[in-house]
């Protein structure tokens, strides 16, 4: 049942909250999210064609709204404004060492690198689904990705095993990530600051005197985590099928993106201190990158609305 389900996801969440470490809830989305790889297996296995693969490469159907929506929901799912806001705090809250200009690119590496990762998992979903679903039409519900990956690894049980791991592994990480941003931007703009490392626990205290500890240090964090998962919790209860309000909310963040994202590249371009600031042809590749993203995704409103 779905209130069995939600208590379990909500307990893991507060006891990952409770530590009071970055580092916890960073291995615990690592550890969940990792069955999320196995899509590159099935991507090959499903054998797409690659003549439609390049022909789907170069042709973009701007005239169907139901596709500039996706392709807007996308671009909201991969360049969230809030997802900006958690991985600077979450990078701050690594420590910067000594070497500041050493521990700044191994940050960029690791955002880059996490990036390309992220985005190959979601490519590799779709081409296995994009290719395995000729026959069956709309893909609409979870019942229909089991059927496309039992034909992908010629076995329900394994199809199962597969889509309830990396499913569950996918939603755990956002949980995480969405929870911790909403917590850390609530207390940020209460005047506490969050860029920090959690403080120093008395290890002589024991697990529960810890948490306590960690409650006490960061009130407002604690209250708006607990809030954040009881506001989930609520809204899964209530909602019979989010699938749709989850498409429309990724498009949301594809449209809030735009003064997003400038305001943080005019920041790196021109206002960090010298040694920071992007280089001269980094920093308007970037914008051209950045304005192409921007107009599709006010464009698509037009487009949308037309439809």
């Amino acid at each position: 049942p779905v209130w069995a389900s939600n208590s379990a996801v909500s307990l893991t969440l507060l006891s990952v909250a409770a530590t009071g470490s970055y580092a916890v809830a960073e291995a615990a989305g690592l550890a969940m999210g990792i069955c999320q790889v196995a899509f590159f297996l099935t991507m090959f296995m499903a054998a797409p064609k690659l003549d439609i693969m390049a022909d789907g490469l170069v042709r973009f159907p701007l005239d169907q709204p139901e596709f500039v929506k996706l392709v807007t929901a996308n671009i909201g799912a991969v360049i969230m404004p809030w997802m900006l806001a958690y991985q600077q705090s979450a990078i701050c809250n690594k420590g910067v060492g000594q070497d500041r200009r050493r521990h700044l690119q191994l940050a960029r590496i690791d955002t880059g690198l996490g990036s390309l990762l992220t985005q190959g998992v979601m490519a590799a979903m779709l081409v296995t689904v994009a290719a395995a679903s000729t026959q069956l039409g709309t893909v609409g519900t979870v019942n229909d990705l089991l059927v496309i990956f039992t034909s992908v690894l010629g076995n329900e049980f394994r199809a199962k095993m597969l889509l309830t791991f990396a499913i569950i592994g996918a939603c755990m990480v956002a949980a995480i990530v969405q929870t911790l941003c909403a917590s850390w931007t609530f207390e940020q703009a209460m005047g506490r600051a969050t860029a920090t490392l959690p403080p120093e626990s008395d290890e002589s205290a024991g697990l529960w005197g810890r948490v306590v500890q960690n409650v006490r240090a960061r009130p407002l964090f604690y209250v708006a985590y607990t809030v954040a998962c009881a506001g989930a919790f609520t809204f899964t209860l209530l909602m019979e099928n989010a699938v749709d309000l989850s498409v429309w909310t990724e498009f949301c963040n594809g449209v809030l993106m735009p003064p997003v994202i400038f305001t943080l590249w005019y920041l790196a371009a021109f206002r960090l201190p010298p040694e920071y600031t992007l280089g001269f042809c980094y920093r308007w590749i970037v914008f051209v990158v950045f304005l192409v993203c921007s107009l599709f995704c006010v464009g698509s409103i037009f487009i949308s609305l037309r439809g």
